[in-house]
């Protein structure tokens, strides 16, 4: 009995020994499966912060090896690992040496590193490994018949194949458009003037105020080879108050409108072949103080001259100018109301007269500073007997965009008309302005 009794404690004391130790070794083996956790985790952190911190690939990396990708796939069973371990005649003293001996073949040492590493793997946790190398040859895996790298070159041009012409279906229309050779300007201004002089004023004076509105229209044809048609229209009104006429509230001041035609074919270089038409009147009557008796009025007098001749043009950056020589010319003067025919050279009771002769005409444009500008008209008739001239000026100069002031002079010679003392004498307008521009 004592015998059994014994037997049972000491079987018992084995098992409980056995089982103890099978517990210390799983605690072991679980303590190390969380160093090793903690360490790859550890390490992967450091890697991060590494290229987190700068890193730039310089071909010194693990792409210098290509067998480091089995470091990151599923664990595999290799054949090099285990056959370096079973091979006797490569000890573990003899493979030291020969690392140390060939420590600068970095692809060696690290080949030599993963094999010990895998085989640690087999013998450690062989439950870890999921596949074999015979599976991975059967798939075609990493080639061993290449003696170097291979350099891939691809020609781009022998796999992009031309495309292939598109057929049109619906028919192209081609829409043909002639240029424009005309050219159309507008100008328009209003000058307003307001004058106050009380009663008791010193030097005494009248209060006014005045206006004057000017329109210049262009239409101009140049097909840049032989033929130019130019047209303009240019027209001036003003008015103003005068205290001293008490049967007029306003009496006009400036009052004009003209007309140019000129059609024109080139002869050489900037000479041309002319036929031109310039007409003139003015659009209100106009009175003398207190009257009611018109002294001038629309189409009295109306003028238009008919000319051929030849045209010279000057086109600078700054200046332009054209002057027309016309040999002949036909002067129709017409005044519709014929109490007024003599005033202006016609016969008394004779609305129309004619004169044959030969005129010039010279307008200029120049630019003389960025805010300063020049233009005029010389024009001169003759019929051999009697002369007709005259010279508008204008001088503008530009404040702004929509303000500017203006200086106009027009002196004027016609020996068909007479002051009261029946003499023949300059006529002279002038005056001084600031405009609004559009």
């Amino acid at each position: 009995m004592k015998r059994i009794l014994l037997l049972i404690l000491t079987l018992g004391f084995i098992f409980g020994a056995n089982a103890q130790r099978n517990s210390d070794k799983k605690v072991e083996s679980s303590n190390q499966i969380d160093n090793i956790v903690n360490q790859y985790t550890d390490s992967l952190y450091q890697l991060r912060k590494h290229y987190d911190s700068g890193w730039k690939y310089k071909g010194k990396d693990v792409l210098t090896n290509p067998y480091y990708y089995r470091l990151f796939v599923r664990p595999t069973f290799y054949f090099n690992p285990i056959k370096k371990q079973m091979d006797l005649t490569l000890g573990q003293d003899s493979l030291k040496k020969s690392i140390f001996a060939r420590k600068q073949d970095d692809v060696l040492m690290r080949n030599n590193a993963l094999n010990d590493f895998f085989a640690d793997i087999y013998v450690q946790n062989p439950y870890l490994v999921e596949a074999s190398q015979e599976k991975v040859d059967q798939t075609d895996g990493l080639r061993q018949d290449l003696p170097k790298e291979v350099e891939h070159k691809v020609e781009l041009a022998t796999n992009i194949q031309p495309s292939k012409p598109v057929r049109v279906v619906e028919p192209i229309q081609v829409v043909s458009h002639k240029p424009n050779f005309w050219k159309v300007t507008q100008k328009y201004s209003l000058q307003l003037t307001q004058n106050y002089i009380s009663d008791n004023w010193y030097q005494g004076g009248n209060n006014f105020n005045s206006m004057l509105a000017t329109i210049n229209l262009t239409a101009n044809y140049n097909n840049q080879r032989k033929l130019i048609f130019e047209n303009s229209l240019n027209a001036m009104l003003g008015f103003q108050t005068v205290k001293a006429d008490t049967v007029h509230h306003f009496q006009t001041t400036t009052d004009q409108i003209r007309m140019i035609n000129k059609l024109g074919i080139k002869a050489i270089s900037t000479w041309y072949y002319t036929v031109s038409l310039n007409s003139w009147t003015q659009m209100m009557p106009k009175y003398a103080t207190n009257s009611k008796r018109p002294y001038s009025d629309f189409m009295s007098p109306f003028e238009s001259v008919l000319s051929i001749g030849m045209e010279y043009k000057l086109n600078k950056k700054k200046f332009n100018m054209s002057a027309t020589v016309n040999p002949l010319s036909f002067d129709l003067k017409y005044v519709d109301r014929l109490n007024l025919a003599t005033r202006y050279g016609n016969k008394a009771n004779h609305s129309f007269r004619e004169y044959y002769g030969s005129n010039t005409s010279i307008t200029y444009n120049w630019t003389i500073l960025k805010e300063l500008s020049w233009g005029g008209r010389l024009y001169y008739f003759t019929n051999y007997h009697k002369v007709q001239a005259e010279w508008e000026s204008t001088f503008n100069f530009t404040i702004n965009k929509y303000m500017s002031t203006k200086l106009y002079m027009y002196p004027r010679f016609d020996d068909t008309q007479f002051d009261k003392k029946r003499r023949h004498r300059m006529q002279f307008k002038q005056f001084l302005s600031l405009s609004f521009n559009w």
